[in-house]
């Protein structure tokens, strides 16, 4: 992944795509601004107090705004802005575009043989966590 601006948190790459699935959705138009912290929060698994505290650094950075609803004044829904569009272009498209060609060569076989290994791998980690956890109850 290109390097980040300075002061700029990983986090905002995820809010900033999660906000553009959840504004997409039904037709792909990003003028309608759809998206609520807790759409946000549920979208990446998160709890929506770190989602809302994200949000409002976002905002204060120009990369994303927020909107009152007139039916109700305490639902609110985000936009991205200009800046938070180009940030997914570079961060998220262009990254993607990037591996899609750099891992484009590989064989199915060879991601799945990848996968395999990573969940063996995933699966010998947690047994050992689990054993020392044991070991420390004991």
């Amino acid at each position: 992944m290109p390097p980040l601006p300075d002061g700029f948190k990983p986090r905002y790459v995820h809010v900033i795509d999660a906000v553009w699935h959840i504004n997409a959705a039904d037709d792909g138009d990003q003028s309608t601004p759809r998206a609520r912290v807790g759409d946000v929060s549920a979208f990446l698994g998160v709890t929506t107090p770190s989602i809302t505290k994200l949000v409002g650094e976002m905002a204060d950075l120009g990369l994303v705004t927020k909107h009152a609803s007139d039916a109700d004044r305490r639902a609110v829904t985000l936009a991205l802005t200009d800046r938070g569009l180009e940030i997914r272009r570079i961060y998220v498209e262009d990254y993607h575009a990037h591996l899609s060609r750099l891992l484009g060569g590989l064989t199915a076989e060879q991601c799945e043989t990848t996968i395999a290994t990573i969940e063996e791998t995933l699966r010998l980690m947690r047994e050992d966590v689990a054993a020392h956890r044991k070991e420390k109850t004991a």
